[in-house]
């Protein structure tokens, strides 16, 4: 059967990708055999004047290599032998004698861009659906078709690392801003468009725009290269190699010939796609695929609902859905508040506007959609209702008693709480199949993790019908059994403590913030506690205290600030001061502390924050709050920023030996007590031999 299909009007010839029995164009190794034979085809045939690549696919061009095809690879030989492969192909089509064209009209990605760069032209259209970029740096690779040579080539230094580097997306008016399209237009305009473009192709009457790049050159490439370091240091982990391999890539290939530079890239591109980095990687990738597809598609979607509550997260839900949803609906203490929350919610939106993925005309007919009231009215054709109130139970009940006097029997009500038991906030709801927990996180604009945790009442439908829609609205959601602090709180909590502990004991706030961070955290512990505020961290550890006892103590440091009211940087005062853009560690804090003078080896510092953590996420297993261990990584790299190189956390200990991390909490157990003791899960396991990965059987029940 052929994914290809070759036609030719006119002496023009079209190579139409449309691969069978897939959604979309993928780059399989037997795939590029089939384009290699077309384009010898085309080669052979003198009459054909010029060449046009295009898909079937809706909105699709090529989505990229095939990833699996990737994961397999396991030798560092035989991924430099199948990328020189590829180089071959990609270099038949760049040398061939007539104007070659790419048609791109929908995503095109990684692979399926570097084939586009070894075309003469690239016309890209105007659809909101067309996305272009160089993802491969998410997979822990980076762009190994030539992309890191044909880019600075094409689109220059600059533009080059910006896209390579970060693995961002651009829409066809950046990209023929950066020289990157030929020309764009709608897909409307594609039939006397095109065939205008390729005779001007043939005719060689089209204007190509001047692709010289001074700044590709020294001197003033290396300040370029410089600068680009500078920007990874700040912002990348070192441990993290990709981006820094593929820095030095560009650099050690600028302008040199191809044939020495594909060697290059196809060497270094070998050495990473076979380290653990870029497996844990691509494993992400897979399972975030399938928690997007976690649904079944419903006749009858969720397009409306209500918001109750206009703090720093409900405003953040409120604009995530003006954004999706089709209408949304404000419950106010107050009308003179509408004001300055709409105000809030269209700020989220400026760096859309600054970025220029939304107009002004957009993001207002986006907010336009927000209609509020003060009253228990005007609810009964919604179809969904969250609060994002008060951390108490009796106010959250009083609301849903309340609500449940003017909703529809099929209206859905949802609770965002970080902490309180969902059973008992819904034990007194009438309609308690619709009744469940919904839990973002702040901010809610960018954290990409929702946790669901039904009741054992909720029913499959509503829970399906939640996971639609948030799909929908750009969340990847998990299913979540009922807990004191379900997955992410129950888990970052002791994390957040065992830090405040250490620094009881004698250490500094910044050195070990400073560790955690060089650990690849995105912030340290106390940067974190004051960035969520001391107030919110105090009242969950608390419900942490109730519900698990003496081994999930409070740190007093964390009382007196509490009580204090230093809360971070909400009052502008935390574990650190903050004054304007500077912060620095708060006096008031270190003079509440004994002094202790201990000092603490940074090994002690890491496996105290980091197996407490662990040893908490095995007791999630433990206790089937989630029975997939790969949930819970996918959890703390998405809802905390645990390093996704590493794999996530339960990953991340098995890479270490859970022997090793069980013979280290016996020894803190001894020394600092029961928040120490490890888990029975985690017991087990290491006298049956097995890790989180190969142990499933031992927690699945």
């Amino acid at each position: 059967m052929s994914n290809i299909n070759l036609e030719i009007k006119q002496n023009v010839a079209t190579l139409v990708f449309d691969l069978k029995d897939e959604k979309v164009n993928k780059l399989s190794f037997e795939i590029l055999k089939e384009f290699d034979e077309k384009l010898n085809q085309i080669k052979e045939d003198s009459s054909i004047k010029a060449l046009v690549i295009d898909s079937a696919k809706k909105d699709i061009f090529i989505a990229g290599a095939d990833i699996k095809e990737i994961e397999k690879l396991k030798d560092e030989k035989e991924v430099y032998e199948a990328l020189m492969e590829v180089h071959e192909i990609f270099n038949k089509l760049e040398n061939l004698q007539i104007p070659t064209i790419a048609y791109i009209n929908g995503a095109c990605m990684g692979g399926g861009l570097e084939l586009a760069l070894a075309c003469k032209y690239r016309i890209i259209t105007t659809n909101p659906k067309t996305k272009i970029a160089f993802p491969e740096v998410k997979l822990g690779i980076f762009p190994g078709f030539a992309g890191t040579i044909r880019a600075p080539k094409i689109i220059g230094l600059i533009n080059a690392l910006d896209l390579i580097l970060s693995g961002k997306t651009i829409d066809a008016k950046k990209a023929y801003k950066i020289n990157l399209a030929d020309t764009i237009f709608d897909d409307a305009q594609k039939e006397f468009m095109l065939e205008d473009f390729v005779k001007k192709a043939i005719y060689g009457t089209f204007e190509k725009k001047v692709s010289f790049n001074l700044l590709n050159y020294a001197p003033f490439n290396e300040f370029i290269f410089r600068k680009a370091y500078k920007n990874l240091e700040a912002k990348v982990n070192q441990d993290f190699k990709a981006p820094y391999i593929a820095l030095e890539v560009i650099k050690a290939t600028i302008n040199k010939e191809l044939e020495d530079s594909i060697k290059i890239e196809a060497k270094e591109f070998s050495k990473l796609a076979v380290t653990k980095e870029s497996k844990n990687m691509i494993k992400l990738f897979f399972l975030f695929e399938k928690l997007n597809k976690n649904y079944e598609k419903t006749s009858n979607p969720i397009s409306n609902a209500v918001v109750f509550g206009n703090g720093v997260m409900g405003k953040g839900i409120i604009y995530l859905f003006s954004k999706y949803l089709k209408d949304v609906r404000i419950k106010l203490r107050d009308l003179s508040q509408a004001h300055e929350i709409l105000k809030d919610v269209a700020k989220i939106y400026d760096y859309s506007i600054k970025s220029r993925s939304m107009t002004k005309n957009q993001v207002d007919f986006k907010l336009n959609k927000i209609s509020y009231t003060d009253k228990f009215v005007g609810f009964r054709n919604f179809d969904f209702i969250i609060e994002a109130i008060i951390e108490d139970e009796k106010t959250k009940k009083e609301t849903y008693k309340e609500l449940e006097k003017i909703i529809n029997e099929n209206t859905i009500i949802a609770t965002n709480t970080s902490s309180i038991s969902i059973e008992k906030l819904g034990s007194e709801i009438k309609n308690k199949e619709n009744f469940l927990g919904v839990h973002f996180f702040n901010p809610v604009n960018l954290m990409p993790l929702v946790e669901i945790i039904p009741t054992k009442h909720t029913s499959k439908e509503t829970i399906n019908k939640v996971c639609e829609m948030l799909i929908s609205c750009g969340k990847t959601p998990i299913v979540v059994k009922d807990c004191a602090g379900f997955i992410v709180n129950r888990i970052l909590l002791p994390y957040l403590n065992e830090a405040a502990f250490i620094l009881e004991e004698g250490s500094k706030i910044e050195r070990i913030d400073s560790i955690m961070k060089d650990f690849g955290m995105p912030m340290g512990p106390f940067t974190l506690a004051d960035t969520v505020g001391i107030d919110i961290g105090y009242k969950v550890a608390t419900i942490l205290n109730e519900a698990y006892g003496s081994r999930m103590p409070i740190s007093s440091i964390i009382e007196k600030m509490y009580e204090k009211n230093l809360l971070g940087v909400k009052t502008k005062a935390g574990f650190y001061e903050y004054e304007s853009k500077d912060k620095y560690s708060n006096v008031h804090v270190t003079s509440m502390l004994e002094n202790n003078s201990r000092i603490f080896e940074e090994k002690e510092i890491l496996e105290r924050c980091l197996y407490i953590m662990i040893n908490e996420a095995s007791r999630c297993l433990e206790e089937n709050i989630v029975t997939d261990a790969s949930i819970i990584d996918f959890a703390m790299i998405t809802g905390t920023g645990f390093p996704a190189h590493k794999g996530g956390l339960l990953s991340y200990a098995n890479e270490i030996g859970l022997k090793n991390i069980l013979e280290s909490l016996r020894k803190f157990e001894k020394e600092y007590g029961e928040r120490f003791k490890p888990s029975n899960l985690l017991v087990k396991l290491v006298e049956e031999y097995e890790d989180f990965e190969t142990g499933e059987s031992l927690w699945k029940h």
